[in-house]
C-alpha cells in the first residue's frame, strides 16, 4: 500500500477494504496508510464482507483455513475450503457481521483520512457471506440512515455513495492525459 502511494501519479483506490484498526485483516488499510490518502487524493472503499468488517468473522475464517491446512488442503483454494465449511460451521458456529460495524469502519476511515477519502465497496459478488443488514444494494438506505443518526449530513452521504470515487476517477483520467 505504501509502495503504491509512493509512486502513484493518480489517486490510489483501495476498492474493497476496511480499517485495519477495527479488523486486523491484511486486505484492510492501516491508519498510517489512510493518513496518506489526502496527499494522494485517493479513496478507501469500505467493503461489507464479514471477514473484513468483524474481527470475530475474520478469526473464524482464519480457523477454517487453519483446519484446511491441517487436513492437507490448500487454504487458498475456495473449492477446498467449501468442502469442509459445513462441518467446520457445525462445530464452530459462524459469527455475523452487522451493519453498525460497517458504519464503524466508514467513520474510522473518515476520521483518519477525511470525508473526501472514503467510499463504499460492497463486494456482493465476491463472497457468499453477507453482513446482517447489508444483504444487497437495496439495503444501502439503512446504512445511510445509520450514518445520519451518527451526525453525517446528506452531502457527506452523497460523497460516500459515489462522489468521492468519481472525483478520484476524474483525477486519474487527468493524470493519464
Amino acid at each position: 500500500m505504501h509502495d503504491a502511494l509512493d509512486v502513484a501519479a493518480a489517486p490510489v483506490i483501495f476498492s474493497h477494504s476496511g480499517a485495519r484498526a477495527l479488523c486486523d485483516n491484511p486486505r484492510n488499510v492501516p491508519d498510517e496508510v489512510l493518513a496518506r490518502l489526502p496527499g494522494n487524493g485517493g479513496v478507501c472503499m469500505v467493503t461489507f464482507v464479514p471477514g473484513f468488517v468483524s474481527q470475530d468473522c475474520s478469526d473464524w475464517l482464519a480457523g477454517l483455513k487453519a483446519e484446511a491446512a491441517r487436513r492437507g488442503l490448500d487454504p487458498k483454494d475456495v473449492t477446498q475450503l467449501r468442502s469442509i465449511k459445513p462441518e467446520w460451521e457445525a462445530a464452530h458456529p459462524r459469527p455475523q457481521a452487522r451493519l453498525a460495524q460497517v458504519a464503524d469502519h466508514i467513520e474510522h476511515v473518515r476520521r483518519v483520512a477525511g470525508r473526501e477519502h472514503v467510499g463504499l465497496g460492497g463486494d456482493f459478488d465476491g463472497t457468499p457471506d453477507v453482513t446482517v443488514g447489508l444483504e444487497d444494494v437495496s439495503t444501502y438506505p439503512a446504512l445511510f440512515a445509520e450514518l445520519l443518526t451518527r451526525g453525517w449530513t446528506e452531502p457527506d452521504c452523497a460523497a460516500l455513495a459515489g462522489g468521492n470515487l468519481l472525483r478520484a476517477l476524474r483525477a486519474a483520467e487527468s493524470a493519464a492525459a
